[in-house]
């Protein structure tokens, strides 16, 4: 039997929604950015729509990619995987589909990421919100959301537990662009610089919710996402037991 991946992805899609993972995940993501523009509109700071998009994207970039990472995490730990690695057409279906998913949070992230910045600065939140941020806002997700779901996949295909995978990503996400950031300010190093300002895992993190990146950064993101990818789908010939 081969695993259709309309339905699969349908299926775990529901589930997400019937046992409330995507809206508690929201919610996350949700909450720092209106706390902040509530301080905003009630005069208590001085931050702009940027900050509001940098506070969403602070929890809400780490649920988005947990949550398909959250099926392949359940099929490994419970040995069902090997249900599904019976064939290589069902092996590499597997893969498509829970891209596919984390395709599908990452625009679910963006599109309620844009409406929280249209309604923020309807509402008074200072600051430009111009179509190319918007746009480069809605790709930072997505590349984003797809890289460390990647990222995360090959972790556990490398048999990685599920406790030092989350702990991983959520050092990545949340503090190990600092650590990078805080070498770019104490080294005044053109060649240093240049390599950690054009690393993904500092430059996602950093200009999520900031700004669109450069030409290079986008040119890197995306061969680090092909790279990725084509790792998963090898990794994942490998039939499990």
């Amino acid at each position: 039997m081969v695993i259709d991946i309309k339905n699969y992805v349908s299926y775990n899609l529901s589930e997400l929604l019937k046992k409330g993972y995507l809206f508690i995940g929201i919610i996350a993501a949700l909450g720092p950015a209106l706390l902040i523009s509530y301080f905003i509109l009630s005069g208590k700071t001085e931050f702009t729509i940027k900050h509001v998009s940098n506070f969403y994207c602070m929890l809400g970039m780490l649920t988005a990619v947990l949550h398909p990472l959250y099926f392949v995490n359940r099929d490994y730990s419970s040995k069902t995987i090997s249900l599904i690695n019976n064939s290589k057409q069902n092996r590499k279906n597997y893969v498509l589909a829970n891209v596919v998913i984390a395709l599908v949070v990452s625009l679910i992230y963006a599109a309620i990421g844009v409406v929280l910045l249209l309604i923020t600065k309807q509402l008074g939140v200072p600051g430009e919100l111009k179509p190319s941020f918007i746009l480069g806002f809605s790709a930072n997700v997505f590349l984003l959301v797809l890289t460390f779901f990647l990222f995360g996949y090959i972790l556990l295909l490398f048999g990685f537990r599920s406790g030092a995978v989350y702990g991983i990503l959520t050092a990545s996400l949340l503090f190990f662009h600092n650590i990078l950031g805080n070498v770019l300010e104490s080294r005044h190093n053109t060649v240093l610089s240049n390599v950690i300002e054009n690393f993904p895992g500092y430059f996602y993190p950093v200009m999520v919710g900031s700004n669109p990146l450069t030409f290079l950064q986008y040119a890197i993101g995306f061969f680090t996402l092909i790279v990725l990818l084509a790792l998963v789908l090898k990794k994942s010939q490998r039939i499990e037991i």
